[in-house]
């Protein structure tokens, strides 16, 4: 199954629902999706660096919005879109905490136009449905 995202438009918000085989590949599909919204790229990202991201949080929901928002930030301090992704592994920790490690790589921005400001933490869910992971992530715009 390849991952894939459907948007929801809402007034002040922006509701992403993502579908993917793995938990790994739910985040990748999110970091795509957060960086298709930033505007065209423009040059291909290979002449940056890529860059360690290490997130720790107390659920899977609690994740995805952290690392939204980290994504975000970094697009917006940087005026890159990040949508390489790789080495991404989330375990969960013996007290029960996910972590997420991975290394991303931003491509400049030819035209900022992301409307996204932050992600919430109101309603966000992930959960393996059968043989594929769904998760829903509401984004401030």
């Amino acid at each position: 199954m390849t991952s894939t995202s459907r948007t929801l438009h809402h007034v002040g918000e922006w509701k992403v629902e993502l579908r993917a085989s793995t938990l790994e590949e739910l985040f990748i599909q999110l970091a795509r999706t957060l960086a298709r919204a930033g505007g065209p790229c423009s040059e291909e990202p290979s002449g940056t660096a890529w860059e360690r991201v290490e997130l720790d949080a107390q659920d899977h929901a609690t994740l995805l919005a952290d690392w939204a928002n980290e994504l975000i930030g970094r697009s917006e301090a940087a005026v890159l879109t990040y949508q390489d992704v790789r080495h991404l592994v989330i375990n969960r920790r013996p007290d029960g905490a996910v972590q997420l490690t991975a290394d991303i790589r931003g491509a400049p921005v030819a035209e900022w136009r992301s409307p996204v400001k932050a992600a919430t933490y109101h309603d966000a869910s992930v959960s393996r449905v059968a043989n594929e992971w769904r998760a829903v992530i509401l984004l401030d715009v």
